[in-house]
């Protein structure tokens, strides 16, 4: 509140009477609020940015758990890819080892029925 000198508060007594000073006083209390209503403005606009600020470094937040999730997702897939090239894999040298051991069953066969060689012809055939 400003001071008002008291020679000044008198005069304004003696001219104006009681309704000047009462003008006064309604004149700083105006004075007074517009100062808290300023003041409290510039806290909500702080507020507002502080605000908006948090919500910027939240909305970046949730992109980057969003693109951690991509990520994931994409690690998933490939892992996936892999474990059917495997099983693909898998199943292929099972049949290359399924159809070797046919192979080699017929060719101990034939060896032990083989009639073309002299030492098995004179022992015959063996089982």
């Amino acid at each position: 509140m400003e001071a008002i000198p008291l020679t000044l508060a008198t005069l304004i007594i003696q001219i104006l009477g009681l309704p000047g000073l009462v003008f006064i006083i309604w004149h700083f209390d105006n004075k007074r609020d517009q100062r808290k209503d300023s003041l409290r403005k510039k806290e909500i606009a702080e507020r507002e940015r502080a605000i908006v600020k948090i919500l910027n470094q939240y909305k970046d937040d949730v992109a980057d758990i969003k693109k951690l999730y991509e990520n994931n997702t994409h690690l998933v897939k490939d892992y996936s890819a892999t474990c059917m090239r495997l099983e693909r894999l898998y199943s292929e040298t099972i049949s290359v080892i399924s159809l070797n051991t046919q192979t080699q069953t017929r060719l101990v066969e034939h060896i032990k029925n083989n009639m073309f060689c002299p030492l098995v012809r004179e022992k015959g055939p063996q089982r």
